[in-house]
């Protein structure tokens, strides 16, 4: 392969890298676990869907920031704004603000994801 095709090939596997850190990559529907971070230049994200706990009938939720690349904090943990919505009726179950981990939301019966609305580098998991 002649220097120009390699270049050309190394250039279009750097974009394409590019293209699924800023816009994520989807989740199977009903997943186990799903989470996403808001990535630089948006304010928000939304997992995949997630199916509450058929043995339980509960989901858990975690929310925490992302390492810093080069110390440059943006926003901190506090201003983490998250919700919970039910797939199915698009209702907000439960929100809140501010790091959480493995918060357990009771009785849910359906498929379900999170989203944040706040600063990038910040993380949202959903767990059934």
């Amino acid at each position: 392969m002649s220097i120009g095709r390699k270049l050309c090939a190394t250039g279009l596997a750097m974009v394409s890298a590019a293209v699924l850190l800023a816009v994520g990559t989807a989740s199977p529907a009903s997943a186990a676990s799903s989470e996403c971070t808001v990535p630089w230049g948006w304010t928000t994200c939304t997992t995949g869907e997630v199916a509450a706990d058929p043995n339980g009938n509960f989901l858990e939720i975690s929310t925490w920031e992302s390492p810093k690349p080069l110390n440059n904090p943006i926003c901190s943990e506090s201003e983490i704004r998250w919700k919970i919505v039910d797939v199915k009726n698009s209702h907000v179950i439960r929100r809140g603000s501010g790091k959480v981990t493995d918060l357990r939301i009771e009785n849910v019966y359906s498929r379900y994801v999170a989203r944040l609305d706040n600063c990038p580098r910040m993380t949202v998991q959903l767990s059934g």
